[in-house]
């Protein structure tokens, strides 16, 4: 039985297996043509699905006019599909694997996770570079984000966790270890779709926090693709701010450690 974790995001779709971790562009274009003069990178991908054929990661980034990534605060979509379906394709040779994906806090409910699911969990016939596949999702859960990367270095008591990511900001909570639903919540913009520029999403970012009661001398970690960028902004704010290490892959390294209890 594999497992593969996958986070769809808007900038990039990362996955882990336990042993190797992986991410490509979220990239999705579905003007596809055929390319007189052909130059394949890594991430590179020309796809088949549903009826639908197009180019993403870097391909799509370079020979299309209609490139782009659908960002919002739900997963709920087929172009959120598409991002897992390409991981699997390609990262993982198991032909009927058990997943877990996310979800912003906002939209963590029992019907969005339900639609996820339904559109997850069952056969797909996908076609990547020429390769088609048949793949079973034989099971699918659906974590929140943010909050589960706090299980990376929470302990007893108190831990704040912002996921600054291209198109959501997820807050969570985490009390003893436990998910703490009153403290968690989703910032519906993120560092590729703010108006105002990182400086600006900073003040948003502060304003949110304390309008939620989280207090400034509160340990909080950032993750995500943002975080890096965001440290110093944010550090008039939280005096004990710190990034967890590798942000940008803690949410999928986390939906490990809870497919691990999921699975088995």
């Amino acid at each position: 039985m594999t497992i593969l974790t996958i986070d769809g995001g808007g900038s990039t779709v990362k996955s882990y297996d336990g042993v190797q971790l992986r991410q490509f562009p979220a990239t999705i274009s579905y003007d596809w043509r055929q390319r007189n003069i052909e130059s394949n990178g890594l991430y590179d991908f020309e796809w088949e699905y549903n009826g639908g054929k197009g180019f993403a990661g870097t391909l799509a980034q370079r020979e299309s006019d209609c490139a782009d990534s659908m960002k919002g605060d739900t997963k709920a979509h087929p172009e959120a599909v598409l991002r897992v379906l390409l991981a699997l394709h390609q990262y993982c040779p198991d032909p009927a694997p058990r997943i877990i994906v996310g979800q912003p806090i906002k939209t963590h409910t029992l019907g969005e996770k339900t639609a996820i699911k339904e559109m997850l969990q069952r056969k797909h016939d996908i076609t990547v570079n020429g390769q088609r596949r048949i793949i079973l999702v034989q099971r699918c859960e659906v974590a929140a984000e943010g909050v589960s990367a706090g299980l990376l270095v929470a302990g007893a008591g108190l831990t704040r966790v912002i996921d600054i990511g291209s198109g959501t900001v997820n807050f969570g909570t985490l009390i003893d270890r436990q998910f703490n639903d009153l403290g968690s919540f989703t910032l519906s913009t993120g560092v590729e779709t703010t108006r105002g520029g990182i400086s600006a999403l900073a003040h948003q970012i502060a304003r949110a926090a304390r309008a939620a009661k989280w207090q400034s001398e509160e340990k909080v970690y950032l993750c995500g693709g943002g975080a890096l960028a965001m440290l110093e902004l944010l550090r008039p704010y939280f005096q004990n701010v710190e990034v967890i290490p590798d942000p940008v892959t803690a949410n999928v390294r986390a939906f490990y450690m809870i497919a691990r209890k999921v699975y088995g």
